[in-house]
């Protein structure tokens, strides 16, 4: 299973209710919010992950947060932890902000409903790819992060090509390809 098809399995009806009510908006709205969020956050990390020394912070920052995806619907009633902010500029550096604007234009969510949906999600995301590709196996893991996240990335930019092509060429920019 692909890593972002993981990812929306955590994401069932119940978890995109939490998130509609956490950011004001009705459920459509969140699950488009959503479609646009999760593969530009992976993009996002993946442009991080291939400059030094992102890879080994994604991979700091995935293990940390692995226990996540046992009760995401939990975390996110809870809402997200207070550090999350520092987290998004920890996981998708200098490309935090391609990421917001992308995540904002294509949902039509204002900044601030934008960077709440990036911090709810990016747990989420961070703890299926610790579980997914990781499973507590550390030799390597940096290399295998930045491998796994590229991959994935050029995946999701493929699908949303045909699927969503303003979110396709959003991806583009982010993974820096044409």
């Amino acid at each position: 299973m692909a890593l972002l098809d993981a990812i929306h399995g955590h994401l069932g009806e119940s978890e995109i209710g939490a998130i509609s009510q956490r950011l004001g908006v009705n459920p459509g709205m969140a699950k488009t919010a959503i479609a646009a969020a999760v593969p530009m956050i992976m993009a996002g990390m993946a442009r991080h992950a291939s400059q030094p020394d992102g890879a080994a912070a994604i991979q700091t920052a995935a293990e940390s947060h692995q226990d996540v995806v046992d009760n995401v619907g939990g975390m996110l009633q809870a809402g997200p932890p207070a550090d999350t902010g520092g987290l998004l500029d920890r996981i998708l550096g200098k490309h935090t902000e391609t990421v917001q604007t992308g995540v904002q234009q294509a949902s039509g969510l204002d900044s601030e409903k934008t960077r709440k949906l990036l911090m709810m999600l990016s747990p989420i995301v961070l703890g299926v790819l610790a579980r997914k590709h990781f499973g507590g196996q550390q030799q390597g893991a940096p290399a295998k992060i930045s491998d796994t996240l590229q991959q994935e990335s050029q995946n999701a930019q493929r699908q949303a090509a045909t699927k969503a092509p303003g979110v396709g060429g959003m991806l583009g920019q982010i993974l820096g390809n044409p």
